[in-house]
């Protein structure tokens, strides 16, 4: 017999998909912020860049400030995940464009292994998103 997921699992599904989100966003931020003041010396997730220079480090301490507001946007949605579902569509389809953004529009600035990492890591949050959405969808209405 194989188990239906019923409206509570799909509430847990939700908030694991905003929470990994958030830590990931939250993650993120924190890199960018200890990269723009110089305090590590790593490429910048989840593209694989690697930058130098102080508008470098200027515009990714702005990106920062960015990534943590969608972190606190994402945990402030998994507080109420089936009313804020949707947050995980619009998230989904901002990675998305920066997956096309990285591909069309800046794919002279990464090598190969560079934009196939960069897009495995954001295509696994756009399915895990939607997919997330689609269900949840699904078994609330």
């Amino acid at each position: 017999m194989m188990y239906e997921m019923g409206p509570k699992d799909n509430v847990v599904v939700l908030k694991t998909a905003f929470l990994i989100g958030a830590v990931t966003d939250g993650v993120i931020a924190i890199e960018w912020f200890l990269i723009s003041v110089g305090l590590v010396d790593l490429p910048v997730h989840p593209s694989f860049f690697v930058g130098s220079g102080q508008d470098f480090q200027y515009v990714l301490s702005i990106g920062g400030l960015f990534m943590m507001g969608w972190a606190f946007l994402l945990y402030w949605g998994s507080l109420q995940p089936i009313e804020r579902r949707g947050i995980l569509l619009l998230t989904a389809v901002m990675l998305f464009i920066a997956i096309l953004s990285d591909g069309i529009v800046f794919a002279h600035l990464f090598s190969t292994k560079q934009i196939v990492l960069g897009t495995l890591v954001k295509l696994s949050l756009v399915i895990l998103f939607t997919g997330s959405y689609w269900h949840s969808k699904r078994v609330h209405g």
